[in-house]
């Protein structure tokens, strides 16, 4: 589950890189703005910097859709790898049972079962990598149909907010080295994210 995230972390991680350099690279507060900006009325109606920050780990933890997506995720993943089991079973229970004839094999047969049981296991193994990639790709979907709906509802409930940035934090890839728990909106994000989705 946590290899699934490491594409979303990472392009959050990148977007937060991008703000803080935009942010500081500008040097001093007010030592690029033109003077127009910084005089007069323009001054005082120039917003206040307002951020917060979501805990991504407790998105995982608490949001339904997120946990039910997973469910089903994990589910889909153990019956194909019972599956799989299941059909190895069958070809080793073929080969056992093979050798089993002992000296009766013949050297046509036995390079016949050899022949038949190197194709059935490679397509195993084919079989197997395919199950695993299409697993991955409803992984990194379904990762992003998550980030769309936080980002949807992060861009209602930033309009009654006034938040000039918000940031993602996880335990995995932590970008902010100081967090005031004063700025943590998880909550009514998470609130707000299960509403929408119960409804």
């Amino acid at each position: 589950m946590k290899n699934i995230l490491l594409p979303l972390n990472i392009l959050l991680l990148l977007a937060v890189a991008v703000l803080f350099y935009l942010h500081f690279s500008q040097g001093k507060p007010g030592a690029s703005l033109p003077k127009a900006a910084v005089t007069g009325d323009s001054a005082k109606a120039s917003p206040s910097l307002r951020i917060a920050y979501v805990d991504l780990d407790s998105i995982q933890e608490k949001y339904d859709y997120y946990k039910e997506k997973m469910n089903d995720f994990e589910r889909k993943k153990e019956n194909a790898d019972r599956d799989l089991n299941n059909a190895f079973q069958k070809i080793e229970n073929e080969r056992v049972a093979f050798v089993q004839k002992g000296q009766s094999i013949t050297q046509v047969e036995a390079e016949n079962f050899q022949r038949e049981y190197t194709r059935k296991m490679q397509n195993l193994e084919n079989q197997k990598r395919n199950l695993e990639n299409s697993i991955q790709q409803e992984g990194v979907k379904t990762m992003e149909e998550l980030k769309k709906k936080i980002n949807e509802f992060l861009d209602q409930y930033n309009q009654s907010r006034g938040y000039s940035y918000i940031f993602s934090y996880s335990s995995n890839i932590n970008m902010l080295f100081y967090k005031d728990t004063a700025l943590n909106i998880t909550n009514e994000v998470i609130q707000g994210l299960n509403e929408a989705y119960n409804k």
